[in-house]
């Protein structure tokens, strides 16, 4: 929707009054404009008290996923060699305990 001028100010409008379903194709992580965008968005063009609206942001977001699909996901993650870094080794763990998961460091522990 925003390779042209005309859809990307509808799908902006959209946005605007609570429809963020022309976002959802967008990675964050790959367009750090539209990141910039939506960041200006919420600190100058919306009122303090709306910011508070917890409908709106709200502190806990709920999130289900299928047990299959996640053990997919992060036996795929192992085989690409992005399990093994050090961010949150405790939490990594106890995904892994939860999921049914054993490394080659656990198969060779028994």
């Amino acid at each position: 929707m925003f390779i042209d001028i005309r859809t990307s100010l509808f799908a902006t409008y959209l946005f605007l009054t609570g429809d963020s379903g022309a976002l959802s194709n967008w990675s964050y992580l790959n367009n750090p404009t539209l990141t910039q965008i939506l960041a200006e968005i919420e600190l100058f063009y919306m009122l303090p008290f709306q910011r508070r609206w917890k409908e709106w942001f709200p502190e806990i977001i709920y999130y289900y996923a299928n047990l299959y699909d996640i053990q997919k996901e992060v036996k795929a993650m192992m085989d690409r060699d992005e399990w093994n870094t050090d961010a949150f080794p405790e939490l990594k763990n106890d995904l892994l305990k939860i999921l049914h998961i054993k490394t080659d460091k656990q198969n060779s522990d028994n």
